[in-house]
């Protein structure tokens, strides 16, 4: 690592926050995103904003996980007429046999309903967009969803796994009567998939202070022989667990975390993200948000009897002072 980096490192770590804010500062704001290891580097797929307004793929790569160096798009909008023309949002990204799948969230026009669209790399660097007219590879039944071609339907946040040799693929959509639900759809070869309908439904609430509540950004994996959900509703940060990727216990609230992925790297430490917001402060419509938005922030997980302990940064990596 270079001297400048060295240094960069040193100052990010020095923040007094547990969360690190490892990407931002002058480089990007950071909303939408997944952090994928690669052969080569870390790299961090990202959209830059809030809402419906993000238009490419953003892409940023580190070495530790700290310093990070952005990169060029890895995708752009779409051409008009084409899926991925008015949104390219929410993304998943898994490997399988040696080539990267990336499940996104899109709008082909402002006032459509979302679907997801599919593209493959070699390398994490080249991305191709998947079966390449245009089209999605996945759109929810309307039978269950009521999803129709107009209406901005909440269909988002795909999350993929692999499981007994299938892949599953766990998304936010709404019923027929406006309910928030995680769905379940799967597939064999990550291109033509079967929607499974509901996997759990939160009944929609609509509170005076925080807004409607709904699920988003489901994060699933495995851990020493238990399935873990993780997800945003209301306040922040859930999770659940459970003995399959199917069945999931009772909701325990982490914390204020927005947008926020778990994963872990080759010497199973574990790491939680945070973006967007200032850390702390919650979504709601009496309180603005304070203070710029923000890039990506960076902090430990530590386990104790199967229970997630959020911990500074330095801790997990072994440089606390």
């Amino acid at each position: 690592m270079h001297s400048s980096s060295n240094a960069r490192r040193r100052e990010i770590l020095a923040q007094r926050s547990a969360m690190k804010e490892v990407y931002g500062a002058g480089q990007d704001t950071v909303n939408p995103h997944t952090i994928v290891r690669g052969p080569d580097c870390w790299h961090l797929f990202y959209g830059a904003w809030p809402g419906r307004q993000n238009l490419e793929k953003r892409h940023a790569t580190s070495d530790d996980l700290v310093v990070w160096t952005k990169q060029k798009p890895v995708l752009l909008q779409g051409e008009p007429g084409e899926c991925d023309h008015a949104e390219v949002s929410e993304a998943s990204v898994i490997e399988h046999e040696g080539r990267w799948y990336m499940m996104y969230a899109c709008q082909p026009r402002p006032e459509a309903s979302r679907r997801f669209a599919l593209a493959v790399s070699d390398d994490l660097w080249h991305w191709e967009k998947v079966p390449g007219d245009g089209s999605p590879v996945f759109i929810p039944l309307r039978e269950w969803s009521g999803w129709t071609e107009d209406g901005v339907l909440e269909c988002k946040d795909p999350w993929l796994i692999e499981y007994e040799g299938r892949f599953l693929m766990y998304f936010v959509c709404q019923n027929r009567w406006g309910d928030s639900c995680l769905a379940l759809a799967e597939s064999k070869d990550l291109v033509h998939w079967e929607d499974r309908g509901p996997l759990m439904t939160f009944q929609r609430i609509e509170n005076k202070l925080q807004g409607p509540s709904g699920f988003e950004v489901p994060r699933v994996f495995k851990r020493d022989g238990r399935y873990y959900i993780f997800v945003m509703n209301f306040w922040g940060t859930q999770y659940a667990s459970g003995d399959d990727p199917f069945h999931f216990g009772e909701w325990t609230v982490l914390g204020p975390w927005h947008g926020a992925s778990v994963f872990s790297d080759e010497q199973d430490r574990w790491f939680i993200t945070h973006a967007l917001r200032p850390f702390g402060q919650p979504s709601t419509r009496l309180r603005p948000v304070i203070g710029p938005l923000q890039g990506l922030c960076l902090g430990g997980i530590v386990w104790s009897e199967g229970v997630p302990v959020p911990v500074d940064l330095r801790n997990v990596l072994g440089e606390a002072g």
